[in-house]
């Protein structure tokens, strides 16, 4: 699962080798700080500490119990105060994130107007 949030982008997987525990990847080991710097103490410490993975799609990882994940997408969505995303993480002067959560944005958009005209 893809999540783009205020707190980064992240890539949620299952663990291979822990069947009740998630993988978060990210691209970025500051996003992966904010979320765990937004768990309670008693959740974090469930959690593994972020690693490096230089030579991996991405970068940063961090193992986080399943039960304690959904509570983090439950506290992501009651957090939701904005009726715009893209203005709500705009980072300002064109900054690289900026840049590429908009081509994210601008190709899925693409996507769409095509499927749109398919279906005419």
């Amino acid at each position: 699962m893809w999540i783009f949030c205020k707190y980064g982008f992240f890539s949620a997987v299952q663990h291979k080798d822990k069947t009740d525990k998630l993988l978060i990847r990210a691209r970025f080991e500051g996003d992966l700080e904010r979320l765990a710097g937004s768990l309670p103490d008693d959740e974090r410490k469930l959690c593994s500490s972020i690693t490096e993975t230089p030579h991996a799609d991405y970068r940063f990882r961090m193992e986080i119990p399943k039960c304690v994940f959904s509570k983090v997408m439950e506290r992501i969505t009651e957090e939701i105060d904005y009726t715009n995303f893209k203005d709500s993480v705009h980072e300002g002067n064109g900054s690289r994130r900026d840049f590429a959560y908009m081509r994210c944005w601008a190709e899925l958009r693409h996507w769409q107007n095509c499927q749109a005209e398919a279906d005419r």
